[in-house]
């Protein structure tokens, strides 16, 4: 929770996530932008089920968190709300 994008989060949760594909060949550029709102799932009753299954995901995911305790601390979950695209065509 000390965390600077926790505490960003908490202030102002419109955020955005961008993720684009490089290439040498610059027709083969290509950019997606996600925009949604974002929220701490807190291990807690009332978000118990959904803070387990982000936890699970998580470790499938990434071995490196089976050490980690996951199961006390906040998880970030970003409800997407729009996504924009674009990629670059041959002489365009």
């Amino acid at each position: 929770r000390d965390l600077a994008r926790v505490k960003d989060i908490l202030v102002l949760p419109d955020v955005a996530l961008l993720v684009d594909r490089w290439d040498e060949d610059w027709s083969r550029l290509a950019w997606l932008r996600l925009f949604g709102r974002a929220e701490l799932l807190e291990p807690e009753p009332r978000e118990a089920v959904e803070h387990q299954l982000a936890v699970r995901l998580l470790r499938e995911r990434y071995p490196q968190y089976a050490g980690h305790a996951l199961e006390t601390s906040p998880i970030i979950c970003v409800r997407i709300e729009r996504a924009v695209s674009w990629e670059a065509t041959p002489g365009g």
